[in-house]
């Protein structure tokens, strides 16, 4: 089993922001942190389509993603 520690920070983001960007906030932190710490860069910008789509709102996408 890992060791784990308790670390607080002071975030410029609202702990509503964090959660809705990262859903488990400590998941997505220490995913963060173990990017950074590996020194591996991801392995391709198109990385960022695996991701899943983040909730969007009707009115958002009526203006925005609707095909024409």
């Amino acid at each position: 089993m890992t060791k784990t520690e308790t670390i607080s920070f002071r975030s410029v983001h609202s702990k509503r922001e964090l959660r809705r960007r990262f859903g488990n906030v400590s998941q997505g932190l220490n995913n963060l942190i173990q990017r950074e710490i590996s020194g591996r860069p991801p392995r391709d910008w198109r990385e960022i389509l695996e991701r899943p789509a983040p909730p969007v709102s009707d009115a958002v996408y009526d203006l925005c993603l609707r095909p024409e």
